[in-house]
């Protein structure tokens, strides 16, 4: 294979396809005769732009949450070694929480506590003048 420069007309792109997508597309190359497997995703695309189907968005939420350091540094190389995104590795612990909790461990509190709101002032009331 040939290193190639992107040019004003292309572009390279990258995505991750999961196993048995990539040995399906092989397999299409071999049946085809496409000479290379971007040659089959060029096919692919065309053809996928040409119909039109009708593709539902996937309905996702983005969540921010805060995390001990120490956890933070421990998912990142677990994401790592299992060369997934720390996304991943959130999700599928979601997913192996328990349907049905018995109880919740408790944890120390580490958020501050609230402050007690300022009373406001009250008006003295008017003395009557005659």
């Amino acid at each position: 294979m040939t290193n190639r420069t992107e040019t004003p007309s292309e572009s390279l792109m990258t995505v991750s396809l999961p196993q048995k997508l990539h040995t399906e597309a092989i397999a299409f190359q071999q049946r085809s005769g496409f000479s290379t497997l971007s040659e089959v995703i060029r096919h692919a695309l065309d053809c996928y732009v040409d119909h039109r189907p009708n593709v539902e968005p996937t309905i996702s939420r983005q969540v921010s949450f805060r995390v001990p350091s120490e956890l933070r540094h421990r998912i990142t190389r677990q994401a790592r070694a299992a060369r997934v995104s720390v996304g991943r590795i959130v999700r599928v612990a979601l997913q192996a929480l328990p349907s049905n909790p018995t109880t919740i461990p408790n944890k120390e509190k580490t958020m501050a506590k609230k402050k007690k709101a300022a009373k406001k002032a009250t008006k003295k009331a008017k003395s009557k003048k005659k």
